[in-house]
């Protein structure tokens, strides 16, 4: 089973939950964070996703080293292009920017990087900052010359064509003509001049999905397909993500299940820091053996959804 999901951060906790073997791998559309720090700090994650049983497949963003500046990646060949590992975690596979992949059956372009808005910041406080965050002109040219005109059935981005971005999750008060759009831009020039069935982002801590483009965040999905994972929880009941509001099981003060009015139920709680409000984001009915979630949780900026 081949998985996707969007920026890690270092954020490991949803791989843990899946049921998944050696066999599987997931995508994770950017800013991983295991090339970070560039020191022991990132070693000690890549120890930890020794217990991932599936491999990791990664695209480069734009909060981390291009691996091929870390002198311990190689180049290698790998579902049909070239990736870039490490002789001591194998398990743990970056795209190279621009490289078309055969994974699953299909056609698969990998196209990394994107410009940091918190640049100015990161650079005022000593954060890190990577310089070649974004593919050079260069780069974007033989990109373009080597895709175009060309038919792929995935698309697998970390930003987005400029013509699609989410404007609404922008960060307030930053004022985004100071903003470089280079990837964005190159990204419409990609979008018009091939052809794809679908196209997935991550970048902008949102999940959401216009025409054939769907950005990504905390949550997995089957790869290629709408379908959310892990489908159970650890209790074997089946999870119906965004199935109700929260108000819709708070009927004249019981609290019951929205679907057969049962109060054998338990609310799940998320992590209150990350929640504006009731920090309930799903109601478990033993009758019904569901976890049905809330469709309306109130999540701070660039918190993840928890469901």
């Amino acid at each position: 089973m081949i998985y996707i999901t969007g920026d890690t951060h270092r954020d490991f906790l949803r791989f843990y939950e899946l049921n998944a073997n050696k066999d599987d791998m997931v995508i994770i559309l950017g800013d991983v964070g295991i090339n970070y720090f560039l020191d022991e700090i990132d070693i000690m994650y890549k120890e930890s996703l020794r217990k991932i049983k599936p491999k990791l497949f990664c695209i480069r963003g734009n909060h981390e080293e291009r691996p091929e500046n870390i002198e311990t990646y190689k180049e290698i060949e790998m579902f049909g292009g070239k990736v870039l590992i490490e002789e001591d975690y194998p398990n743990l596979i970056f795209a190279k920017d621009g490289e078309t992949y055969n994974i699953d059956g299909k056609s698969v372009l990998v196209i990394g990087g994107a410009y940091s808005v918190d640049k100015e910041l990161r650079l005022l406080y000593g954060h890190k900052w990577f310089k070649d965050e974004q593919l050079t002109i260069e780069e974007m040219n033989n990109i373009l010359n080597k895709v175009k005109g060309k038919h792929f059935d995935i698309v697998l981005t970390h930003t987005c064509p400029y013509k699609y971005e989410p404007r609404e999750v922008f960060m307030p008060g930053l004022n985004q003509s100071k903003v470089d759009k280079s990837m964005e831009h190159f990204l419409d020039e990609i979008e018009e001049n091939i052809s794809y069935d679908k196209w997935y982002c991550g970048h902008y801590h949102t999940e959401k999905q216009i025409d054939k483009l769907e950005f990504m965040f905390s949550r997995i999905k089957i790869f290629n397909k709408d379908e959310f994972a892990p489908k159970y929880d650890k209790n074997g009941y089946e999870i119906l993500r965004d199935y109700c509001r929260q108000e819709d099981v708070h009927k004249d003060r019981k609290v019951c299940c929205p679907k057969c009015n049962s109060k054998d139920i338990i609310m799940r709680k998320g992590n209150g820091e990350d929640i504006y409000g009731l920090d309930e984001i799903a109601i478990i009915c033993n009758k019904c053996k569901k976890v049905y979630g809330f469709s309306d949780v109130k999540y701070k900026p660039n918190c993840p959804r928890e469901l």
